[in-house]
Order: structure tokens, then sequence, then C-alpha cells
């Protein structure tokens, strides 16, 4: 019996464009991997009163996800580079689909991070599958356009996201939305197993396509070992320069829904426009960023110099997001409402992340054998999760603190020119190489393991609760505001699902009201804006101090 072929053959001397619908593919396999991920953040402000999380359990859901993400695309890399990517991607894929759908099933802290977790497994498969695609199918001269075409698929699923769940979360509930949205992904794999084929082996594909995709001079097909991998110089100048800037985009992919409803005050159906319009532009920056390298490129300038003309220009366009987090208390600027600034601004720096990254993902094909491509892939994703996860808690002890998100948006901007240095440094020169020799085993696995260990020392020292007690913030804040006395109990109060209570402390220059709220193991978190703080319900400033004068009730 025969069977008949998934698709018609290409005709003789018909220049096919095959390649352009396998990239099509990839894009709308990117738009969904987007969309689950970033279900989660839009729908905090859903859920995170009822199941009573903080900003550093928050945190630490973000950063199960990160590490699973990216320290398992290490390995699914690895694997997907033996058993190529139709198989890879179609398995990873219904992976992280049923991890998605399966977070309408869970309510707790433990169980978010459990699932967010497995969800980052799933999701590592996609971008070393695109780049090794892409790799198989584009010559060099439009492989800079194509990954830029297939990365704006991250960003329409960061535009649907807020369009679709926030409908979804209030017609019929934030589980609903995870349920069902969580699903829509598994359609893709049948097309995908349907069409996939590598480009000598499609039957749409016609001679003369074919030849175009391989006009580059021929690149090595042995199989490399991850030891080679790491042998090559090209893999730590993209993986540091990935560290630096990936840290800005999970800070607005995971924390942008909350930042504008809590410190703009905005509905979270305004919300819901206003997120699109930053990824809608950060499209823009996806193709523009593969575009102006590609045009330089053309115009006779050397691939180095194209990628890293492109990357400058993009990462002088992120500066302005530094001054995000002073808009805030600012009514307007110029006549124009604050957030309309912020928003404008936040695009920019979105399509600037966008445009950095489709040249960063092409310097990969532009160096390294492709045997190793989704190996590499991996691996410097890995290092940019790492610094995304140091940015995950940097940002909730700053909340902490001082409740404000002026310092994340300051470092925010400013590390692209410090990944473009690094990247210079290591990288001066963009050509091929080969591996020359082997790092071994021991090594890796200890930089891996120190890497964690990192994160865990960091997460430890900056996420501590200050204080473990009342009677330790009260031993301990004496010292610190140089009280005269013990401090007065106050009115008790609320911040967000948050219980609270004002100290009147004793000072030389007069009585100082603190608002201190508790997180769910008791423990006392000081609440920098007071009465001002997001979801505060309680006594009013004046009735605070009403309370601190002689024979105010406290």
């Amino acid at each position: 019996m025969t069977v008949a072929s998934p698709v018609v053959p290409a005709r003789a001397g018909v220049m096919t464009r095959t390649r352009w619908t396998v990239c099509a593919l990839l894009f709308f396999a990117t738009t969904i991997n987007y969309l689950d991920r970033q279900l989660f953040s839009l729908l905090v402000p859903f859920f995170e009163n009822d199941l009573r999380l903080g900003p550093t359990d928050l945190a630490l859901i973000n950063v199960s996800f990160l590490l699973a993400y990216g320290f398992g695309m290490v390995f699914v890399g690895r694997w997907i580079d033996r058993v190529g990517t139709r198989k890879g991607l179609s398995a990873t894929f219904l992976l992280w689909n049923v991890a998605s759908a399966a977070h309408a099933f869970v309510g707790s802290f433990g169980g978010f991070a459990a699932i967010r977790f497995l969800l980052g497994v799933g999701e590592a498969g996609n971008f070393p599958s695109a780049v090794r695609t892409v790799a198989e199918w584009f010559p060099k001269k439009e492989r800079a356009l194509a990954t830029g075409l297939f990365n704006c698929g991250s960003n329409v699923g960061a535009i649907l996201a807020p369009l679709l769940a926030v409908r979804i979360a209030e017609a019929y509930g934030w589980r609903a939305c995870f349920l069902t949205l969580g699903g829509v992904g598994v359609v893709w794999i049948a097309f995908w197993m349907r069409f996939y084929r590598r480009p000598e082996e499609h039957p749409k594909v016609s001679p003369e396509e074919l030849a175009h995709i391989r006009s580059d001079a021929k690149e090595s097909t042995e199989a490399l070992g991850v030891g080679e991998v790491f042998g090559m110089r090209p893999v730590y100048a993209v993986a540091m320069a990935k560290f630096f800037t990936d840290a800005p985009w999970w800070f607005y992919l995971t924390w942008l829904p909350k930042f504008l409803v809590g410190e703009f005050k905005l509905t979270p159906t305004f919300m819901a426009y206003a997120i699109p319009v930053v990824f809608i532009v950060a499209d823009i920056g996806a193709i523009g960023g593969g575009w102006i390298s590609s045009r330089l490129i053309a115009s006779g300038r050397s691939v180095g110099a194209s990628r890293k003309l492109a990357m400058l220009a993009c990462a002088l366009a992120a500066v302005p997001v530094m001054a995000v987090g002073q808009l805030v208390d600012v009514p307007s600027v110029a006549g124009i409402p604050s957030v309309y600034v912020a928003v404008a601004i936040l695009s920019l720096a979105a399509a600037a992340h966008q445009g950095w990254s489709s040249n960063l993902y092409t310097l990969v094909s532009d160096t390294l054998p492709r045997p190793a491509m989704a190996t590499v892939v991996g691996i410097k994703t890995a290092f940019g999760v790492v610094g995304g996860a140091l940015f995950q808690i940097f940002v909730a002890r700053s909340l902490t603190l001082t409740g404000s998100y002026a310092l994340p948006f300051l470092l925010a901007g400013s590390l692209y020119l410090v990944g473009l240095l690094v990247l210079h440094l290591l990288l001066p020169r963009v050509e091929p190489v080969v591996p020359k020799r082997r790092v071994p085993q021991a090594v890796i696995v200890a930089g891996g393991l120190a890497m964690l260990a990192g994160i865990a020392a960091t997460q430890f020292t900056l996420n501590r609760p200050p204080y473990g007690s009342v009677a330790d913030y009260r031993a301990t804040r004496t010292a610190q505001l140089s009280a005269t006395g013990a401090p007065t109990e106050g009115p008790a109060a609320r911040v967000g699902w948050m219980d609270a209570r004002w100290y009147l402390w004793p000072t030389a220059k007069g009585t100082k009201a603190e608002l201190v709220k508790f997180d769910r193991d008791g423990r006392p978190i000081v609440e920098t804006r007071g009465a001002g703080a997001k979801g505060y319900t309680g006594p009013s400033a004046a009735e605070v101090e009403a309370s601190r004068a002689p024979g105010g009730a406290p």
C-alpha cells in the first residue's frame, strides 16, 4: 500500500519559497510560547490576594520558571541536536502546553512554583529548535531577517495574552483562563509534524531553492561534544551578552502588568490594552533590528560590524527606560499623562530588546558550527535566565525596601551597553570558528553548580526577611531609628491581603509613625509608603497623626 505524501512536490525549474512557510510555523510556535508564559504575570492581579502572594513569593515563582527554562535548555538543546527539530520541538511543545493548562488546578505558592518549573522545562525547546531550523533553512544573508520574523511571535503572543486573558478571567475566572489558553497550542503540533522536513528531504523544495539555502560555504555536519562546544570562544561572548540583557526583558514580561496596575492605578481592562501597545512596537524592533544588520551587510560592511552597529543602536534606544520609575509620582509630562509617556518609553525599550535579540541569536549561526546550534542557544539562554533570575531577586528586594520600581528601571536601561561592551571584548571579530579544544566535563558541571549556588546565595542574602518576629523588629528598629524608647502600638490596618499595624516610635525629633505589614508567617515588613501603599485599608493619615498626639487613642 502506498502512503500519500503529506505535501505536494515542487515543480522543477521553479524557485520555491518553502523556507518562509517553515519560518511562519516557527512564528506561530513562538506566539503560543509567549502566550502561555505571559498568563501568570497577567493574572497576578486576579489571584495574588486570594492566594496571599507577596513580592518575594512572586519573584521566587518567576525564578522557578527561569531556572527550569534556562538550565533545562542546555539539556533540551543538546537533545534536540541529537533527535532533530521535527521530533524535538513537537515533544517539548506538548509538554509546555499541558503544563500551562495545569495551572488551573493549583492554588498555592508551592503549587505555582512547581508547575512553573515544569512549564520552563517544556518551553526550553522552542528557541533552540527555532534557531537551529533557521540555520538549516536559510543562507546567512537571510538569517537575521528570518530570526526577526519568527521572533515577532514573542511579541504577538504578548499582545494576544492580555487581550484574551483579562476578558476570560473577568468573565469566567482566572482558572478558566489558564485551562482555555493553555491548551490552544496542541493544534500546532499536527501542522508541524505534517509539514516539517529537512530541506534536502522536503518534496516542496525545488532544486533552485535548495541551492539558494546551501549557497554559503559548506559547513561541518559532524556532531560535537559538549566539551568541544564549551571550548569555542564565541559561546562565552554570546552567553555573557545574554546574561546582561535578558534581565530587563524578563523584568518587563513578569512585572509590567503589576507595575501598571499598582503604580498608575490602572484597571486590568486598561492594562489589557496598554500592554499590547508595548509589544506591537516591539514587533517593529524585532524585524527592524534584523533588517538593519542585513541592510548593512548588503551595503558592503562586514558581518561583524553590521551586527554590532545594529546592536549599538538598540542599546542606545533602551537607555530612556531608566526614567520610567520616576514617572509614577508625576501627573503629566508636557501636558501628556505620565502613564502614556511611560507606555511609550517601555514600547521603545521592548523594541530595542527585540532588535538586539534578533542580532544576538544570529551571531550564533554566524560564528558556530550548525551541529552545535541548539546546544549553544541552550547555553546562552541558561546564562540569560541566570541574569534574569538575579534581576527578579533584586526587584523583589527593591520593592520590599523602597516600595518603588525606580532602581530596577535605572538598571534595566544601562545593561545593554554593558552587554555590548562585554560582547565586543570577548568577540572582537565575527567569523566562523571550529572547535580546537575540549573543556573537561567536570569543569562544566562545576560551573553550572556555581551559578546555581550564586543564585541561591543571592536569594538568601537579598530576600531573607529583614525581621524574624515583632520582638526582633522592635529590638532592631530602635537602633535604626535612633529611637528614645519603645514604640507604642497604633491602629490596625491591611495592605492587600496582609495584616498590618501602625507603630509609633518616640525619637528626638518627635513621634514617627511607621506602618508594618506581616507576611504569611507573621514576619514584619516595613511599608515605606505608609497609608499610600497599594491596597491599603485602615485609618487615614490624619487619623494616624491624631493618634500621635498626647491623649490620642492608639
